[in-house]
């Protein structure tokens, strides 16, 4: 493949996995009245029980303060509750609501989750060769100094 068939191929393909994350925000919102966060830290909480803010924010990638509103929200709903931990009452734990495990019987799993899980699946060097490709093509788009937001997200 020449040059320029690849780099027709990598637009492709960004384009591609950007429409796809795009749909499946789109559609969890239009399904559930959640952002694509919100549902993500409710499979999260799901899959491995309550969890303090900051061991959240470490599994979600997210940086504590994004977390707290996320969480915010999530409460305000009625789908997650703060309590303190049992271990050390001045840390809270987030914990789910049985209403939220029922809209979690019919919630799609999180495609940034996917996106994280499949990152975790690949060898350490594919990795370290998709970072550095990545990070080129931030360089080169200028990009450094953006705001990195979660994808299509209000939070």
């Amino acid at each position: 493949m020449d040059k320029s068939a690849s780099i027709e191929r990598i637009f492709q393909d960004l384009r591609r996995v950007v429409h796809a994350l795009e749909l499946y925000s789109k559609d969890v919102n239009a399904r559930f009245g959640l952002t694509a966060p919100q549902l993500w830290a409710l499979w999260e909480l799901e899959r491995g029980g309550p969890a303090s803010l900051g061991a959240l924010a470490l599994t979600l990638q997210l940086h504590p303060s994004t977390l707290v509103g996320v969480v915010d929200r999530l409460e305000a709903k009625g789908l997650a509750l703060r309590d303190p931990d049992p271990a050390d009452a001045r840390r809270i734990r987030i914990r789910l609501t049985p209403k939220a495990r029922a809209l979690l019987k019919h919630a799609p799993h999180p495609a940034q989750g996917r996106l994280v899980h499949g990152l975790q699946a690949m060898s350490e060097r594919q990795v370290t060769e998709l970072r550095r490709a990545v990070a080129t093509l931030v360089r080169v788009m200028e990009a450094e100094d953006l705001e990195a937001r979660f994808f299509f997200s209000e939070e």
